[in-house]
């Protein structure tokens, strides 16, 4: 499926959901993955522990961010292709920020990780039909389907290599 078969665009993930360009989520998922981090990873190491502003997130927080995202998004996802009607609560990003500590990681570290949970994600996105696909869930937010899920998780990984390239990389020496 692709951007365009979504046929309610959920509140706030509207945001995510448009920033992707309007093809297949497989192809969305992996053109957005591990070969997209790694054309970054010079410039994020060079910043190394910065921030460009005080208490904004290191580039360590904002990748365990969108790491932890990702695997919330596709747990949901998962839930809704099976058909799990349950309510599911949001999760609070500033608290998984504090207690995930990921200050003392290793910026390889954290970006092989990426890589893992990327994969896994394109792989569950490929074992779904068509049908588990425009399945919808309940959120505290809104219903959701599970491409739009999908292309959430790509969208708000694309959102924050944009703050990334636009706050944080004046702050890096050249690379």
């Amino acid at each position: 499926m692709k951007r365009s078969d979504i046929k309610n665009l959920p509140n706030h993930y509207d945001t995510y959901i448009n920033k992707v360009e309007d093809i297949e989520l497989t192809e969305a998922l992996e053109k957005f993955g591990k070969s997209f981090i790694l054309a970054e990873r010079d410039k994020l190491i060079a910043l190394g522990d910065k921030v460009y502003a005080p208490g904004k997130w290191t580039v360590k927080d904002i990748i365990q961010h969108i790491i932890d995202a990702e695997r919330v998004f596709s747990y949901r996802a998962m839930r809704f292709a099976r058909n799990d009607k349950t309510l599911l609560p949001p999760f609070e990003e500033n608290d998984y920020a504090v207690t995930a500590e990921a200050i003392k990681r290793d910026l390889d570290e954290l970006l092989d990780e990426f890589y893992s949970v990327r994969e896994s994600s394109i792989r569950l996105f490929k074992s779904f039909t068509p049908e588990m696909l425009v399945r919808e869930g309940k959120m505290t937010s809104g219903d959701m389907s599970v491409v739009s899920l999908g292309f959430s998780i790509v969208g708000h990984t694309v959102h924050h290599i944009g703050i990334l390239k636009e706050r944080y990389y004046p702050l890096a020496p050249n690379t």
